[in-house]
């Protein structure tokens, strides 16, 4: 499945589709914001940057099998750096969970990062979503800091996730000088 998977922006026509990945991702909403998912969270998603975010530049991607929206990723490219990004967001429907799909996604995001000169990505998980954080430590991000942050109706502790991309940057370039250091 990993393999037929494409990306898009996501723009206001995709209101419904959003909308409809929403109410079926309930129970992430619930666990994180203790509300379920659907047109506000939609047109949350689909809006602005929050007026505490202070630079960056939004996008919405969405995530597709075939013509179903199976996924929505949420980032800030330039925040809170010129060269950081920030995932604000990788959700997934339920029926794609655990096979390999979510990896799939974060290898394409790491790719486009780096080709647009990122060095550092962060994100944050909420301490009653530990599955997420297995999945991103996987993905070889580490823990940067804990803190509290209010999601929809919740406040509640999170993990500040980071990983540095200028490392796999630069194995990249040394790899393809073939660098003595193999």
């Amino acid at each position: 499945m990993a393999s037929a998977l494409s990306f898009r922006p996501l723009t206001q026509a995709d209101r419904q589709r959003l909308e409809s990945l929403c109410i079926a991702c309930s129970d992430f909403f619930e666990c994180i914001e203790a509300q379920p998912g659907g047109c506000e969270t939609a047109a949350e998603l689909l809006g602005p940057l929050a007026p505490d975010v202070g630079s960056g530049e939004k996008s919405l991607v969405g995530v597709e099998f075939g013509h179903e929206l199976v996924g929505v990723v949420e980032l800030l490219a330039g925040f809170p750096g010129p060269q950081e990004w920030y995932v604000g967001l990788l959700l997934l429907h339920p029926e794609r969970r655990g096979a390999g799909a979510g990896t799939a996604i974060w290898e394409h995001l790491r790719q486009q990062m780096t080709q647009e000169g990122a060095t550092t990505v962060r994100l944050i998980v909420q301490q009653q979503n530990p599955r997420a954080r297995r999945f991103w430590e996987r993905q070889g991000f580490t823990v940067e800091r804990e803190m509290m942050a209010t999601a929809g109706k919740l406040e509640s502790p999170v993990w500040l996730l980071r990983r540095d991309l200028q490392a796999l940057a630069a194995h990249a370039v040394a790899a393809q000088q073939g660098s003595p250091c193999r």
